[in-house]
């Protein structure tokens, strides 16, 4: 298996997928970028909903306020943050609301981290990105597309040069950017490092990326961590043992040993379950392995063990709306403006893990 992550980071795969892509000849140090014509020239879709209710009217005004004291104020250092995504197929809608309806609030930190599982990888960069990703995350979840793969053609199309030079900047500068993507019968589930690729200024770079993307949303689609260069790629174990299916969906983690984080935040785009996954990460440490399954609950073990702040956030039943098909674009949007609408309140974050009685930080 190989390395695929900076000095002193392992991540743990919760739900990834082994994903190959044919390299060419070039080194990793040309800074050129080979980009191909990504128009962002077109206006989205996405237009921000009027607040229904006085409650909404009135967090909408404070949160207006909040923005603009914002761009003033003197802060302080902050804790270094991560930002934890599951996988969900149609339901990373929620993921989707979620994020863009908490920017609004003026609330939202600059993640240091960002991890994605599957379908959730097409939210990962532009969340990486901050606020300016908002938009763009709007349009790939909550505008008319016909399938995953026109959802995910619309994500790569918004990755410019400009910005995949910000990734990599960070990612430079100790940030990681980091996605899995889930196994299949044509593919073991494997784990890459988009921020790695980013910074290799490779100049095939921008299609190793938008190869993954385009694979996170198509179990079908195979990329060999081997044709990769930079070791920004690795495949990965999945434990098929504690884990029921249905349960529940992947989560990437970063080793505790690693640069230190200050607060977590989980978005469980699936049914929340308290599971036992310690003893398996044990023994896949103790046989040497560089990535391992690691359930939601540790994450909230190592942030009590660490003083860190944990929250969490995943789908609840009150909307009372099913999939009516494996790709159900009204799904997707009534999901994604229902949770937008709560994130903007200032709702959807808990600090407890269902089933148990401790409250976290």
């Amino acid at each position: 298996m190989r390395r695929m992550l900076a000095t002193g980071m392992v991540w743990v795969a919760f739900a990834a997928l082994c994903v190959p892509v044919q390299a060419q000849n070039s080194t990793s140090d040309d800074p050129a970028w080979t980009v191909k014509d990504r128009s962002t020239s077109r206006a989205g879709c996405w237009h921000t909903p009027r607040p229904q209710t006085l409650e909404e009217i009135g967090k909408v005004y404070q949160n207006g306020l909040a923005r603009e004291r914002r761009k003033t104020e003197v802060r302080g250092y902050p804790a270094r943050a991560m930002l934890a995504l599951s996988d969900g197929r149609l339901r990373t809608a929620y993921s989707a609301g979620l994020l863009v309806g908490w920017g609004e609030t003026a609330q939202r930190p600059d993640f240091a981290v960002v991890t994605a599982a599957g379908v959730s990888a097409l939210i990962a960069p532009f969340a990486f990105l901050g606020a300016e990703g908002d938009q763009i995350i709007a349009d790939i979840f909550a505008c008319d597309t016909l399938s995953f793969e026109d959802m995910a053609s619309r994500a790569v199309s918004h990755l410019t040069h400009e910005r995949l030079e910000r990734i990599a900047q960070r990612h430079e500068g100790g940030d990681r950017l980091v996605v899995a993507l889930p196994g299949s019968a044509a593919r073991a589930e494997s784990v890459w490092d988009l921020g790695a690729i980013a910074a290799s200024r490779n100049p095939e770079a921008a299609t190793y990326i938008e190869r993954i993307l385009l694979a996170a949303v198509d179990p079908a689609v195979f990329i060999d961590p081997e044709t990769v260069p930079g070791g920004v790629g690795t495949v990965v174990r999945r434990n098929r043992v504690f884990r029921e299916v249905g349960s529940g969906e992947p989560f990437l983690s970063p080793d505790p040993a690693g640069v230190p984080l200050g607060s977590y935040y989980l978005i469980h785009n699936g049914v929340l379950f308290p599971d036992e996954g310690d003893a398996f990460a044990k023994t896949q440490r103790e046989a040497g392995a560089e990535v391992s399954l690691v359930p939601a609950h540790d994450f909230f073990l190592r942030s009590h063990a660490s003083k860190a702040s944990i929250r969490i956030a995943s789908p609840r039943p009150y909307l009372g709306i099913q999939p009516q098909s494996d790709f159900d674009m009204a799904y997707m949007r009534a999901l994604f403006v229902d949770t937008f609408r709560q994130a903007r309140m200032g709702r959807e974050w808990r600090r407890t893990f269902p089933d148990r009685e401790r409250s976290y930080q």
